[in-house]
C-alpha cells in the first residue's frame, strides 16, 4: 500500500494539468470502451463492457447516498431519463417505504 502511496503522490507532485493520473486521449473522444478491452486483457482480467462498469459504479454511488445530480454530472449523462435507470436498480426511490408497516411488532 505505501509503494502505491507513493507513486500517487509523485504523480501529484509531477502534475502538469487538474489530473493526477494521465488522461488516455482515447478516453476524452468516446472510446472509451476500447481501452478498457485493451487494459484488461493486458492484466489478464475478464473483459467487461464499458457501460456495464459505467452502470455498477453509478447505481454503488447512489445507493451510498451520493446525489443523483452529481452522479448524473461525473457519469456523463445528460438527460434524467436515462439517470432514472440507474434511480431506479439503485432502490433509491423506494427506500425506507415499508418502515410504516411494523411488522415485527
Amino acid at each position: 500500500m505505501n509503494r502505491i502511496l507513493s507513486v500517487v503522490e509523485d504523480l501529484y507532485k509531477n502534475k502538469t494539468n487538474e489530473f493526477v493520473l494521465p488522461r488516455v486521449q482515447g478516453w476524452e473522444t468516446g472510446e472509451q470502451a476500447k481501452y478498457l478491452k485493451l487494459f484488461l486483457k493486458e492484466i489478464d482480467l475478464p473483459l467487461i463492457r464499458f457501460h456495464d462498469l459505467r452502470a455498477s459504479w453509478a447505481t454503488i454511488m447512489l445507493s451510498k447516498g451520493i446525489e443523483p445530480i452529481k452522479v448524473m454530472s461525473m457519469g456523463g449523462w445528460k438527460d434524467l431519463k436515462t439517470m432514472q435507470i440507474y434511480i431506479r436498480k439503485s432502490g433509491i426511490n423506494i427506500r425506507g417505504i415499508t418502515k410504516c408497516l411494523d411488522l415485527l411488532k
